[in-house]
């Protein structure tokens, strides 16, 4: 454990830094008010060939046009180590990759004193410069741009703002105003508490019975079901809550909540690191800022991250204004099961966007680049060639693409808790095996490499 930590040390960024060859530096202002510089990473990952892309009707376009500006979720995630694969699997099919690590996150955290960069730096008009001077020091005029989440909220404003450096724009599960965590509260209330949704209205009134039996913490249960329910879908609530509902389940569910409660989720080194972004999560995107404490909040755990900064004061921009004047070709990725930001929030911004495509995917959950990856990665690879539109009527092979490894890991992990306290020993051996059959057919190195280690 002592040399994980080493790693993962502050101690031991220069060393990352050394050995790795895809890393460049940026020196920025650390604010508008502080003219002290400080070193702003990113990589720039770059192919051996331009491969082309076939577009629809089988015709053959040209190679991609542009680079791709690849911009996760956050604020505070990080963005060198955690899609180093990612990357990778773009480069192979010729695509050129961009991705800054954002400021007070991992590469970029520090200033060029070795110090943590002030609170005061973390703004989101600032990111948005920094997107910009890292094109201008990549020398790169025009990207295409893959904006997941709080991603897709720097996405807009930069395609709204900068409209000449934008190629064309992929929107995956976007932030597009502090409201939409409303949104995801409203959702999940009506599929897992007032029973609105046909689907899941039985898993709703038992959950409503084992509150009244005080089986289930009323106040504390959105969290747990909306990650029950990301990772495994409304067959495994049901699962789960009707174990609850025969006196078993409360080992998986007293772990998912203690997994989530754990401060390592919010502070990873250089994974993620939401301490100096709060600003920018709380107090100018407002994240936590509608939690009411009535049942089945999925927003009570923001809210309790968000006591150690500013209350929220105002979203940095108008952006459901700014996203009517977006020029570039716009698609615009939901997944049908997505109760973080429900599929409405993107349907809504198509529709404001002129000319967006909407592309909702049926069963994916929230942010396709990290559940979805290869499926994200062939619309962020079709928008370098200006083709992500076609896409449109592929939904079905789309969505038939794997889940991404971690997603797919955690998805089997749950599966496996909920079968470890309904069946017999040997019935759990038996779903286990189940389990990683299917993943071995979704990811073949994946049996290849439990063979090597055997």
């Amino acid at each position: 454990m002592r040399n994980a930590d080493a790693l993962l040390s502050r101690s031991a960024q220069d060393d990352l830094l050394s050995i790795r060859q895809d890393l460049m530096t940026v020196y920025r202002e650390v604010s508008a008010d502080d003219p002290r510089l400080f070193p702003l990473r990113y990589t720039r990952t770059t192919p051996r060939h331009r491969a082309p892309v076939t577009g629809t009707g089988g015709r053959e376009a040209a190679p991609p046009e542009v680079p791709l500006l690849l911009i996760p979720d956050g604020p505070g995630m990080g963005s060198v180590l955690p899609y180093d694969g990612t990357r990778r699997a773009l480069a192979r099919r010729g695509v050129e990759v961009l991705m800054m690590e954002h400021r007070g996150v991992g590469l970029s955290r520090l200033d060029a004193e070795g110090r943590d960069l002030p609170r005061h730096a973390m703004h989101a008009t600032e990111v948005l410069a920094d997107l910009v001077a890292v094109l201008d020091h990549a020398r790169v005029p025009q990207v295409a741009v893959h904006g997941t989440g709080y991603g897709g909220y720097l996405a807009q404003a930069l395609a709204a703002l900068h409209p000449d450096r934008v190629f064309s724009l992929v929107l995956d599960s976007p932030l597009t105003s502090a409201e939409d965590e409303r949104a995801g509260q409203r959702a999940l209330r009506a599929h897992y508490w007032d029973g609105e949704v046909p689907a899941t209205s039985t898993t709703a009134a038992a959950l409503r019975r084992m509150v009244e039996q005080g089986v289930v913490d009323a106040r504390h249960a959105g969290p747990v079901v909306l990650a029950v329910h990301e990772h495994g879908g409304p067959a495994a609530v049901r699962d789960l809550v009707d174990l609850l509902v025969q006196g078993r389940g409360r080992l998986t569910w007293s772990s998912i909540r203690q997994v989530l409660a754990q401060d390592w989720l919010q502070s990873t080194p250089y994974v993620v690191e939401h301490e100096l972004a709060a600003p920018i999560a709380h107090t100018e995107l407002g994240y936590g800022h509608a939690a009411d404490g009535g049942p089945m909040d999925p927003l009570v755990l923001a809210r309790s991250q968000a006591r150690a900064v500013a209350p929220f004061a105002g979203e940095p921009w108008d952006m459901p204004a700014l996203a009517a004047t977006i020029t570039a070709p716009t698609t615009v990725l939901a997944g049908s099961r997505d109760l973080v930001r429900p599929p409405q929030i993107a349907r809504d911004l198509a529709a404001r966007i002129p000319g967006a495509a909407l592309l909702e995917i049926p069963g994916a959950g929230h942010g396709l680049l990290d559940t979805r990856g290869p499926l994200a990665q062939v619309v962020a690879r079709w928008a370098t060639s200006g083709l992500a539109a076609d896409l449109a009527g592929m939904k079905r092979e789309l969505a038939a693409l794997p889940a991404t490894g971690p997603d797919s890991t955690l998805t089997s992990g749950l599966r496996l808790a909920i079968a470890a306290e309904r069946l017999s020993p040997w019935r759990l051996r038996m779903e286990w095996a189940r389990t990683r059959h299917q993943e071995s057919l979704a990811d073949p190195s994946a049996r290849r490499n439990r063979t090597a280690k055997v």
